[in-house]
């Protein structure tokens, strides 16, 4: 059985997944307090493009669905670890998580990337 230890990374990604943490609710409040609570919550397809069109929105946009598809996505390998013990299911899991991990964020940053207001 495989065993985690910090030579195997472990430990940084121990760290980074608390980091992950911290940063997902921080990006989370301010998202709840700018549309819902200081615009009233009068969202429209207007006030969200014109928002995610601006370049630093678009970097906070980015960087938060990165940050989320890792974080959710580790955890998720984290609890199958558990209870996978088969060296070929492992693999099998892990390039599953690995490539939906990736397309997830490629669509997800192109998306964001050509988002534009009128258009």
């Amino acid at each position: 059985m495989y065993k985690r230890n910090v030579r195997s990374g472990g430990a940084l990604l121990w760290l980074f997944q608390r980091i992950s943490g911290v940063y997902l609710a921080i990006v989370l409040f301010v998202h709840v307090i700018l549309l819902h609570v200081m615009i009233d919550g009068d969202v429209n397809w207007g006030a969200v493009a014109e928002r995610a069109s601006s370049p630093m929105w678009k970097m906070i946009n980015i960087s938060f669905l990165v940050v989320a598809l890792f974080h959710g996505l580790y955890g998720l390998w984290i609890v199958l670890d558990d209870y996978i013990n088969a060296g070929w299911a492992r693999i099998l899991v892990f390039s599953l998580i690995s490539v939906i991990t990736l397309v997830f964020t490629i669509y997800g940053t192109i998306t964001m990337l050509t988002l534009q207001v009128g258009g």
